[in-house]
């Protein structure tokens, strides 16, 4: 008899409540949606959504700056670790920067190392306004095994000025000559200091090209980005 009350309950549920035939638990009563009195939300979580809101400004300035060169390079969790990143600078009470931002594969699944390792170094010349940079790599036992067709890459260096006070954005990319597998020459370059820059991020492109043509219908296979550094003027 008490089953067959409960069913009745169930089929002719009280006000408030409805009847849900789930998977998990089969038929049964819970309350209405919307029915509850709201929760308040404690002052930690309160503040958790605040820096994630305000954190998202910022990242959003150097993922939208990137979009461009990466439609050949889909995928990856850059948005992800760049709220990660200022949000815990909020949480740290610091000013926004791209501080601690070193060797950050743009997707995971395909890491820079899988090709190559990269060295991009970058000195100040004798002008204030001017930076000496460096660019040579040497590559993975794993490529030099699996190249197939590929004879070279065309990397390209893409400096980032980020104001994250204006929330402006200097973008300029470098791309370098196509350079033969067999040439392990340093490659370097000038790049001019954007006036007011207070800071620099870089991005590191590898693309992979056969005769000097680049190698289509590969996907990520023959690609590679990375942030490779970001510092204070």
């Amino acid at each position: 008899m008490a089953k067959r009350r409960t069913l009745d309950l169930i089929n002719n549920p009280p006000p408030g409540k409805t009847k849900v035939n789930s998977d998990t638990y089969g038929p049964h009563l819970r309350a209405r949606r919307g029915s509850r009195s709201s929760v308040d939300v404690n002052d930690a979580m309160k503040e958790h959504s605040r820096r994630l809101l305000s954190s998202a400004a910022p990242a959003k300035l150097i993922r939208d700056a990137l979009i461009p060169f990466k439609t050949d390079f889909p995928g990856g969790q850059l948005w992800q670790k760049l709220l990660k990143h200022f949000a815990f600078q909020a949480k740290e009470g610091r000013d926004y920067s791209v501080s601690g931002i070193e060797n950050w594969d743009l997707n995971n699944a395909y890491p820079t190392s899988r090709i190559m390792a990269p060295t991009v170094k970058i000195e100040r010349t004798g002008s204030v306004s001017e930076l000496l940079v460096e660019v040579s790599y040497f590559f993975s036992d794993r490529f030099k095994e699996r190249k197939n067709r590929i004879t070279g890459f065309q990397i390209t260096i893409i400096f980032l000025f980020p104001d994250f006070v204006g929330n402006e954005i200097i973008t300029i990319p470098n791309q370098l000559p196509v350079k033969a597998l067999e040439d392990h020459s340093t490659y370097s370059f000038i790049q001019q200091i954007p006036e007011g820059a207070g800071s620099w991020l870089i991005c590191f492109k590898a693309e992979a090209v056969e005769n000097g043509i680049p190698v289509k219908g590969s996907g990520n296979v023959g690609k590679a980005m990375c942030l490779m550094e970001g510092k204070l003027i």
